[in-house]
């Protein structure tokens, strides 16, 4: 997914209507729903609009790929990069290991969305990855962090990238100091152009990595190089892979649910990482359990709202709730039972 001004962009994922398929192998889609935040909604009929299907003849827009485990990240108010993703097991392409899975997307037109794809050649992109992340700057640049080969080798990537579409061109980040193999991990920008990464699987341990060990890359430098944060280890999220995040107001960082190694436990606990203190300090947010456990969602800060969505869960009630907590923050939150769309309210 992609936020643009006020406009929240999902694509693709996984579909199973009859609860036919495991998770894994459930059929991917490539749909472009658009989910408009500038005014408020109910959760239990959130404004969600299709603007791209491959399965309505009567969108006549350009379609993309049908992908899971992607990655899109914007390079200014009209143009997103798409890269990575596992394709659908009947659609092209057939080897998951080449130099071929970035496309632009263009919305010039809020409802038309125009896909462009790249061949292997263009910009020098490394081989196709899925569970990483990336993270967009103010400058237009794309950073892409960590992942694993689609091709169900469960082979970690160490190579962490920058994306300039000024090039455009696909450089390779430093790796001194910085992240090992990871994937199912977190990345996020801080208002100081800041980016953390932390969480997720890494294979050089190997197993889960620690929420105490958090690596920093300043991109307002010309010259990049990675530091490791210091946190407080009084109170830590239990490591995980697959969580939802999102950077609130004030540049504290929300987390929640996850997997463990397995997936076998999907967890229902949130957290906040306070990045103003030195050490970093978590705190667990009591009110997020009540949003269920859940895992491979997406969060996304809007004012003083956080928006989930989608993911796989073990929760299918509707649910309302008010949280108080001491230091007067108040969280609440409403759930809609198909999973669809989940608002919660911050306010410190």
């Amino acid at each position: 997914m992609v936020l643009i001004d006020d406009n929240l962009y999902i694509h693709g994922g996984m579909t199973d209507e009859f609860n036919a398929y495991s998770y894994t192998s459930a059929p991917t889609s490539s749909d472009i729903i658009l989910l408009p935040l500038s005014n408020t909604f109910s959760v239990s009929t959130p404004p969600y609009e299709l603007i791209s299907s491959s399965d309505n003849e009567t969108i006549a827009v350009s379609q993309g790929p049908s992908l899971a485990w992607h990655a899109i990240g914007a390079l200014d108010i009209s143009t997103s990069l798409l890269f990575g993703g596992l394709p659908d097991a009947n659609s092209l392409p057939p080897v998951v290991t080449l130099t071929d899975s970035s496309w632009l997307l263009k919305i010039s037109n809020t409802f038309i969305p125009e896909w462009i794809s790249q061949d292997a050649t263009w910009a020098g992109q490394p081989m196709r990855r899925i569970h990483h992340t990336t993270v967009s700057t103010i400058s237009g640049r794309l950073y892409i962090f960590g992942g694993e080969r689609a091709d169900g080798s469960d082979t970690v990537f160490s190579e962490h990238y920058v994306f300039d579409p000024k090039g455009p061109s696909f450089t390779q980040l430093p790796t001194e100091n910085g992240p090992p193999g990871i994937t199912g991990h977190a990345s996020v920008i801080l208002s100081n152009g800041i980016i953390l990464v932390f969480g997720g699987y890494c294979t050089s341990e190997p197993g889960l990595l620690p929420f105490s060990t958090i690596w920093a890359l300043d991109t307002s430098q010309d010259m990049l190089s990675w530091q490791l944060w210091p946190v407080s280890t009084t109170s830590l999220p239990s490591p995980r892979r697959a969580f939802a995040v999102t950077v609130l107001p004030g540049d504290r960082v929300l987390i929640h649910g996850g997997s463990d190694q397995g997936y076998q436990t999907t967890f229902d606990d949130g957290w906040i990482l306070d990045t103003s203190q030195n050490p970093m300090t978590w705190t667990v947010v009591d009110a997020l359990t009540q949003l269920g456990p859940r895992r491979d969602h997406f969060a996304v800060s809007y004012g003083n709202d956080v928006v989930f969505g989608f993911g796989k869960s073990q929760i299918q009630q509707a649910s309302i709730f008010a949280h108080h907590e001491s230091q007067a923050m108040v969280a609440q939150a409403l759930q809609a039972q198909n999973l669809a769309c989940t608002i919660l309210r911050l306010v410190k």
